[in-house]
């Protein structure tokens, strides 16, 4: 319910398209990128482990376990996980759906904002466009971090595992996955550039990397 009302309120905000009656810096913006983060961070864990759930139900497995907050030992695996959900009754034809739910949910939200950064849509208030900016950098962050993550309990992994795919066949889908990471990338660039002034973004490098740095969510 607290997500929901936080959610509700953060979209508020970035649809209102009247600019504010003084623009904020833009470090001002940083500090508020900063703030805003770990509620976002909330939703963006909420977020993954929601879709594994909602794929299990949609197969007509139970979901037995979804841990959210906060992240720690997952005390089935033993290692640190910033969030995990566990069914049972999923049938081996519906685990490549399970384990992939949480990339095609970042993909379809990265695609709203996607239509909404290339349009007129696009709010002119700065802190509402920096709210649909670093939710689409963390929804980019969650999908393109499993290019370089190789353990077991990895979602991409399990994928490759449950469409029993060996050697070569990893290394190309790696590439083509990692190829659709840097496609992704390019719309949240472009958040960036229509949040911070392009004489900003073009002139201070450090301006240009701090935010993707430090609106890391999960």
């Amino acid at each position: 319910m607290r997500a929901g009302r936080l959610l509700a309120g953060a979209l508020a905000v970035a649809l209102s398209s009247t600019p504010v009656a003084a623009e904020p810096s833009d470090t001002r913006l940083v500090v508020t990128g900063l703030a805003i983060a770990p509620p976002t961070y909330l939703l963006g864990v909420a977020t993954h482990e929601g879709s594994h759930a909602l794929a299990a139900k949609l197969v007509g497995a139970d979901v037995t376990e979804m841990h959210l907050f906060p992240p720690g030992i997952d005390p089935h695996t033993k290692t640190f996980r910033w969030g995990w959900t566990y069914v049972k009754g999923l049938e081996r034809g519906d685990r490549a759906l399970f384990y992939a739910a949480p990339k095609i949910t970042d993909l379809v939200l990265l695609g709203g904002i996607a239509g909404v950064v290339y349009t007129r849509a696009w709010p002119d208030n700065r802190y509402g466009s920096l709210v649909l900016t670093v939710l689409a950098t963390g929804w980019w962050i969650d999908f393109s971090k499993d290019v370089v993550l190789f353990s077991s309990t990895n979602d991409v992994v399990r994928l490759f595992d449950a469409w029993c795919m060996t050697g070569w066949q990893r290394v190309v889908a790696r590439i083509a996955y990692g190829a659709v990471a840097a496609s992704a990338a390019i719309v949240v660039e472009h958040a960036y550039e229509r949040t911070f002034r392009r004489d900003a973004v073009a002139t201070d490098p450090v301006m240009r990397l701090s935010m993707p740095l430090l609106t890391t969510r999960f």
